[in-house]
Order: structure tokens, then sequence, then C-alpha cells
């Protein structure tokens, strides 16, 4: 399954997902052995591809935010500076 656009996609069974948006986003906040949330681990620059491929206001770009303030920056900047 692909949800790098956020669009729905098939799984390798065939079936259609309807669902993608949310998987993508219950993947990203989902914990770790080590008890750390994915996007805590992840870098800036896979979550700079991962926000601007989402749509402007959907739960995955807000969860991005967060992340960002809560680590003491600004959106734009980690987007500005991280984007390809």
């Amino acid at each position: 399954m692909s949800v790098a656009n956020g669009k729905a996609s098939h799984d390798k069974k065939g079936t259609y997902d309807k669902n993608a948006k949310a998987e993508a986003h219950e993947w990203l906040m989902a914990m770790g052995r080590d008890g750390r949330h994915r996007i805590e681990r992840l870098g800036w620059k896979r979550l700079a591809s991962i926000y601007l491929a989402a749509a402007p206001g959907s739960a995955i770009r807000k969860a991005i935010n967060a992340e960002a303030r809560r680590c003491g920056y600004t959106p734009r900047a980690i987007i500005a500076l991280h984007a390809e």
C-alpha cells in the first residue's frame, strides 16, 4: 500500500483501501518498543517530505507541526530547511 501522497490506494491483495490517510497518521503516531512515537524518531528531512505530501489541515500535518513546536522549532523553519 502506498500512502506517500495521502490518497487511497490498492494493497497487495488488490482490495481498495479508502482509509490510507488515517493509516498513515496511525503509523506516524504508533509507539515503538522503546516507548517513543515514530514521529519522534524520524529525521526532519523525512518529516518535511511527509508534511509536503499531506493535505493542508490534515491530521498528519498537525502532528508534525506539534512535534516541531515541542522541539522548539517553528514548522515553517523545519520545512524550509529540509524540503527538497
